[in-house]
């Protein structure tokens, strides 16, 4: 059995400045490994409170993955 990953109170703040997407992450000590699982995890919270399947909500991400729609300006773990 894989070890949990948990990030205790999460918080990533997304917003545009100047043109610009600003992304913060809180708290910042934690490993993209973290951060992805947390990512996985919104994933299957989206999906069953839109009454979706999973795959769904995937489809999405990988289209804006392979073609995405903003520009990565700035990351900030806090």
């Amino acid at each position: 059995m894989r070890k949990q990953m948990r990030i205790e109170n999460p918080l990533i703040i997304c917003f545009e400045h100047d043109g610009k997407t600003i992304t913060h992450l809180h708290p910042g000590e934690f490993t993209h490994e973290h951060y992805g699982v947390l990512i996985a995890d919104i994933v299957r919270h989206i999906a069953r409170a839109f009454k979706v399947r999973e795959d769904e909500v995937w489809e999405w991400v990988d289209k804006e993955r392979h073609h995405p729609t903003t520009v990565v300006a700035d990351v900030k773990p806090q």
